[in-house]
């Protein structure tokens, strides 16, 4: 019993950080819809810049880069925009800017709707968080991206989102995973290691063989080497051997 009370403590810490922080992407998410919501808006019409840096200069909100992505043509200035801003990690820490390319006939342009952390919430309608994956972008670390669509009268204009660094993720949750026997692993729903007790797995790693539908769907799977507890409605589980 002691062991599944621990584990179901490493999954609601999972599950009461991520919820803070979408409650936070909330209000990022309303300033959007507001600045959007005029005929023609343009990218001076964005102000977003101070919710942002609010973010991530508090160091109660470990966060490495935060800011909106806009879908293409909502802007009557730029038909492909983004609003991002990315803090150093320093014991000052400095924000900046995120310089991206937007021109579509320029060389290093890439177009971001291809990618999940954009697509997911676009089809969906709904929160989505990508990772454990390296960003390559921004932090190039390991990173867990959380974003949320953002809709005015119905129309999908764009998201808002934050990027959370895994070491400091695991830096933390690591106090409540200390101790735990067996070890425990927080896995994401494709099965990759988000972070471990056990030195033999470490981030990013693919636990095979886990009956991930079957938990998704609410099935304990009981006859499965693996038992897993949910982080609350999030796409990932604690799990740890029978």
């Amino acid at each position: 019993m002691t062991v599944v009370t621990r584990q179901e403590d490493v999954a609601r810490w999972v599950a009461d950080f991520a919820h803070d922080l979408f409650e936070r992407l909330d209000v990022l998410a309303a300033r959007l819809a507001d600045d959007v919501s005029r005929d023609a808006p343009r990218r001076a019409d964005l102000r977003l810049e101070q919710l942002c840096r609010s973010m991530l200069t508090d160091p109660t909100v470990p966060v490495a880069g935060a800011g909106a992505v806009m879908a293409p043509g909502v802007l009557a200035d730029a038909p492909y925009w983004l609003e991002w801003w990315v803090v150093d990690g320093a014991s000052r820490p400095t924000v900046s800017k995120l310089a991206a390319e937007t021109d579509t006939r320029a060389i290093g342009f890439r177009d971001y709707t291809e990618l999940p952390w954009y697509s997911r919430p676009f089809e969906s309608g709904e929160r989505h968080i990508t990772g454990p994956y390296v960003d390559y972008v921004c932090t190039d670390q390991y990173t867990l991206t959380f974003t949320q669509p953002v809709h005015v009268a119905g129309e999908f204009v764009g998201i808002v989102g934050a990027d959370v660094l895994v070491a400091w993720f695991e830096e933390h949750l690591l106090e409540v995973l200390d101790g735990i026997e067996p070890p425990c692993l927080v896995v994401n729903a494709s099965g990759r290691i988000v972070t471990s007790s056990d030195p033999a797995w470490v981030t990013g790693d693919l636990v095979r063989g886990l009956p991930l539908a079957r938990w998704l769907a609410g099935d304990d799977a009981p006859d499965a080497p693996w038992r897993a507890t949910r982080c609350d409605d999030l796409p990932f589980f604690a799990i740890s051997r029978r």
